[in-house]
């Protein structure tokens, strides 16, 4: 009777582990990793086949889930250390989703997965010698209670996952970028560029292509500047070897040129846009140029000179407020808007800085109201 009860105690136990592995492990491909995952799909896969996350992600859990339940026939991992069956397949997972701008580089290095996958082999080995031999022959007769062992092996299985969490990819800004690219590529512009809203870390790879993705939906000089801008004009474009989802002959082809080894944006982003040919994109680019190096002149003359007319009222928004900024340095221009909202919300972040000596805390402030603003940017900024 006892042996019968502990058998479908263990059964018990094993098929808890089994289950909680699989839905750990489905759900963290699935959706958590799904983008990254699909990055390198999309970057190395020869095949025509598009990414399925429900596909790659039932496939591998149930890989990895019966490479646990088989390796444990050899291991024998029982009662309260079940889990530890899990350990080379959680290992494996994290090797999976361990994703990083390497596949771009090809400066990946495998002495850091392959000392770990040692380390592992090695625990794994040396527990299941020791439990096995030694500590389950001594403990097999003493009582512990159906609850205690469950609530043991959950433990154990929290801490593999975490395990999973630290040594899977940790890069935020190129989980930012898989997943804008992914929404782009599925026609979800809106949700692109919600990824990463509200952080004020951002990469180049991740500038330019917000970037991208803004300029191709028009709305590049209303949109730039709600996001963080660590790095002026420089990153506007990719560089001419990709390394981000972000394929920089894409760009190109949009602005119309690649520019020269070295050449300096700006000047590049001129010449294209002062072209016969020039197309309203990178007139766009040119100009946001000007205002991520905060040169407020050129921006100005280049507005008027690129345009037979100008309506500021009806300007994309962080060109209104370059405007009503030069203004203030050049007294002879006047922006003639008839709707004065605009000035007014200036008036208003002037007074708010009136209201503040200390320059973090008047920051700060600003900030608070005017962040997704070019004020802010020019003001308080790169």
């Amino acid at each position: 009777m006892r042996n019968s009860s502990e058998i479908r105690l263990q059964r018990v136990v094993a098929y808890t582990c089994a289950t909680l592995f699989a839905l750990f492990s489905f759900t963290f491909i699935a959706f958590y990793q799904a983008p990254l995952l699909e990055m390198m799909y999309n970057h190395v896969a020869t095949g025509k086949l598009e990414y399925n996350n429900v596909v790659v992600a039932g496939v591998i859990t149930a890989f990895l889930t019966l490479l646990a339940v088989w390796l444990n026939r050899f291991a024998r991992f029982q009662r309260e250390w079940t889990a530890m069956a899990y350990l080379p397949s959680s290992l494996m997972l994290a090797f999976i989703t361990d994703i990083d701008r390497s596949i771009f580089t090809g400066d990946y290095s495998v002495w850091g997965w392959v000392f770990i996958f040692v380390a592992g082999t090695v625990v794994y080995l040396f527990l299941s010698f020791v439990l096995h031999r030694m500590l389950f022959e001594k403990i097999k007769n003493l009582a512990m209670s159906k609850n205690k062992i469950l609530w043991r092996n959950f433990i154990l299985m929290v801490l593999l996952f975490s395990l999973i969490g630290t040594l899977s990819s940790s890069e935020e800004n190129i989980k930012r970028e898989a997943f804008v690219a992914s929404h782009y590529k599925n026609g979800e512009t809106a949700e692109a560029l919600l990824i990463g809203y509200n952080s004020l870390d951002t990469s180049p790879q991740l500038t330019a292509l917000r970037a991208y993705v803004m300029a191709k939906e028009g709305v590049l000089g209303e949109k730039l500047f709600e996001y963080p801008q660590h790095y002026a004009a420089k990153a506007l474009l990719p560089g001419k070897k990709q390394n981000s989802p972000l394929v920089p002959d894409s760009v190109f082809a949009l602005i119309g040129a690649e520019p020269g080894n070295n050449e300096d944006v700006v000047g590049f982003l001129k010449g294209l846009a002062y072209a016969d040919s020039a197309s309203s994109v990178a007139k766009e680019y040119y100009l946001s140029a000007l205002l991520l190096e905060k040169r407020l002149l050129e921006f100005k003359e280049s507005l008027y000179g690129l345009n037979d007319s100008i309506d500021v009222d009806n300007l994309p928004k962080h060109y209104r407020e370059a405007l009503v900024l030069y203004s203030g340095i050049d007294s002879a221009y006047v922006p003639e808007f008839t709707d004065d909202s605009v000035i007014l919300a200036f008036d208003s972040l002037r007074n708010t800085e009136l209201e503040h000596d200390d320059f973090v805390v008047r920051s700060n402030m600003v900030r608070k109201s005017y962040g997704r603003t070019y004020w802010w940017y020019y003001l308080y900024g790169y």
